[in-house]
């Protein structure tokens, strides 16, 4: 097999230039995470970048066994350029396609910052609020906290301009919730630690995911933290699948939804390739994230699709 052959393309989600590697070469990639076979595919995750002019553009992207491109995990912008005090803190805001929503339920304001990968994930936020300038007064006040106690609280609540704020804090990551509805800070409560106990910041959740689990959380007061963990580390949600088997679909839809009703209605686009698993839980399903979750599982336990 030739170099080209074995080349893996995929367009860069921040400038949508043209890349390749070779997933067999480990100098043309920065890391690479293997996976559990999902819906009879191996999938792993490489992390490539590339410089464009004073940045370095960060892709972690999704490929399966034949090498082909399945999806992006993430994707960033690094400044190579050092910063100066005027410049700011030196975060960047995680690239994203999909627009910012303003609120979700009662959230007004909802970001994830990285203290040591220095990204900042800005989940639901008025378009009036400068991103940077807020997280870096937010790292101010927890920095404060830290000098001040010798153990500071994990949760806090601090008043920036005229929001009130709730956040979540480890070595790694900090959480930030302003709600008009108090109760649903203790539901965010609940699920803080799988989103800000984390080892490291290799991984960074997308802001359509955070934004998803916050919108269950609104409704479900008791949710799964198993399944909301998976979704909130899963490289998956946004892989394309497409089965070899299309003249089989039908047949294992109709015998999967005997056991898994849902199946009946989102198995089928999936296994087309018709939409993602991030498409069916952000979509009008999302209320039925378990017997999504379930499905899948059902799915790659009985190896359905070998």
């Amino acid at each position: 097999m030739s170099t080209m052959q074995r080349m893996t393309e995929f367009p860069c989600k921040v400038c949508g230039e043209s890349l390749r590697f070779d997933p067999e070469d480990a100098t043309t990639y920065t890391s690479k995470t293997q996976h559990e076979d999902f819906f009879g595919m191996q999938l792993t995750t490489y992390r490539v970048s590339h410089v464009v002019g004073t940045e370095r553009h960060h892709n972690a992207v999704v490929v399966d066994q034949a090498g082909l491109f399945r999806g992006h995990r993430d994707a960033y912008t690094e400044s190579l350029v050092s910063a100066q005090p005027e410049q700011g803190l030196g975060y960047w805001i995680m690239h994203e396609d999909e627009p910012r929503p303003e609120s979700v339920g009662p959230i007004k304001l909802c970001l994830l910052i990285g203290r040591t990968g220095h990204w900042v994930v800005d989940v639901v936020c008025p378009a009036a609020v400068n991103v940077i300038a807020l997280a870096g007064t937010i790292l101010d006040k927890v920095q404060e906290a830290e000098t001040v106690y010798q153990s500071p609280p994990k949760q806090m609540q601090v008043r920036v301009a005229d929001m009130d704020i709730t956040l979540w804090q480890s070595k790694n990551r900090i959480l930030c919730i302003s709600s008009s509805d108090d109760s649903y800070v203790k539901s965010v409560t609940s699920i803080s630690s799988l989103i800000v106990d984390v080892d490291n910041d290799d991984t960074v959740p997308r802001r359509r995911v955070l934004a998803l689990v916050m919108k269950i959380a609104t409704e479900d007061k008791n949710p799964p933290v198993t399944v909301l963990s998976r979704m909130l580390s899963s490289d998956l949600l946004f892989s394309t699948l497409r089965t070899p088997f299309q003249d089989r679909i039908p047949d294992i839809v109709e015998r999967t939804a005997q056991r898994i009703p849902i199946a009946k209605e989102v198995l089928g686009p999936l296994l087309r390739g018709y939409a993602t698993l991030m498409d069916i839980l952000d979509g009008e399903h999302w209320r039925d994230y378990r017997q999504v979750y379930e499905l899948v599982d059902f799915v790659n336990r009985r190896r359905i699709l070998e």
